[in-house]
């Protein structure tokens, strides 16, 4: 706290992350909007004079960031004990920065309730698209989950630079590039549990398609092959053909089994959880034992057979 009321730098690092607590609390609340409990919402609150719904959407952000107010509050307090008086300031200035701001969007939100979903850019681009079946999800990511996806992303970017950097004397072993393989995966066990909400919550008719598992099987193969796309042309770029292969399809091969395993368990996060961490910390021993290869196939025949036999349950 004495580092935040009197260094500079220390003061931007933490309003950033304070930035991000308050943006996280529009998604939030944007999101609670929409569901149909609260619709009412649009029609009561409308009812009153801007500044009272003013007024009403401030005290709300005020409760949603008590936990900025009451670190802030300390740091001004140990601020002006130990002298320092114009980063204190700042706090109170930028605190209620993010408060007004956040009324005013609430305010907007809640008087563009009628606007058509249809004037989305987004939207208009790919409304005239074709979309295959086995390709929704890519576009429910892409509308809805962005920020999800975007996050993995740079996750996996992040562990695919950084345990090279850390094993830098070591970027010839593979078991190093199977590690960060290993590590891509686990990030992707979150999208994989989106995907499972999304099928069961939007795709609930398609276990009457004409398909049959195999197909099925096949069709999410290639969801998650385009998925990894980014990651496999750094695979390439990084290594020879064979190796960069071989680290595409294992990585491929981790993500199908950590999918498939949602047909088990159910999407039950407290119970997909400590099945994620146990098959990393078994790849982990595999890799350091050098059963790297074994990997592929393995992981893959568990996949297919673990979503064969409870597609239908």
């Amino acid at each position: 706290m004495i580092s935040f009321a009197s260094s500079p730098l220390m003061m931007i690092l933490v309003f950033l992350v304070w930035l991000i607590y308050t943006i996280k609390s529009w998604q939030y609340v944007a999101a609670q909007l929409l569901t149909d409990q609260h619709r009412f919402l649009f029609y009561s609150s409308t009812a009153m004079s801007k500044i009272r719904q003013f007024k009403s959407w401030f005290l709300m952000q005020l409760y949603i960031s008590i936990p900025l107010l009451v670190y802030g509050a300390f740091s001004i307090v140990v601020g002006v004990i130990y002298g320092h008086y114009l980063i204190p300031a700042g706090i109170v200035c930028y605190l209620l920065l993010l408060n007004l701001i956040s009324a005013c969007l609430y305010l907007q939100m809640i008087s563009r309730f009628n606007r058509n979903e249809e004037k989305i850019c987004w939207t208009k681009l790919v409304g005239g698209w074709r979309k295959p079946f086995s390709f929704l999800f890519l576009y429910e990511l892409l509308h809805r989950k962005k920020m999800a996806f975007l996050l993995t992303k740079i996750l996996s970017w992040g562990i695919l630079t950084g345990v090279f950097l850390v094993f830098s004397d070591l970027k010839n072993d593979s078991r190093i590039a199977a590690i960060a393989v290993l590590g891509v995966a686990l990030t992707h066990a979150f999208l994989c549990y989106q995907g499972q909400r999304f099928e069961m919550v939007n795709l609930t008719f398609a276990k009457n398609f004409p398909y049959s598992r195999t197909q099925i099987f096949l069709q999410i193969l290639s969801f998650y092959a385009i998925l990894l796309i980014p990651e496999a042309i750094w695979c390439f770029l990084k290594f020879e053909l064979v190796t960069a292969a071989g680290l595409y399809l294992m990585m491929l091969s981790f993500i199908l089994l950590f999918r498939a395993l949602l047909y088990r368990l159910g999407p039950h996060m407290n119970r997909y959880l400590p099945w994620i961490f146990g098959l990393f910390f078994i790849f982990f021993w595999c890799i350091m034992f050098q059963w790297i290869w074994i990997l592929i196939p393995i992981p893959l025949l568990m996949a297919y057979l673990i979503f064969y036999h409870n597609y239908y349950l």
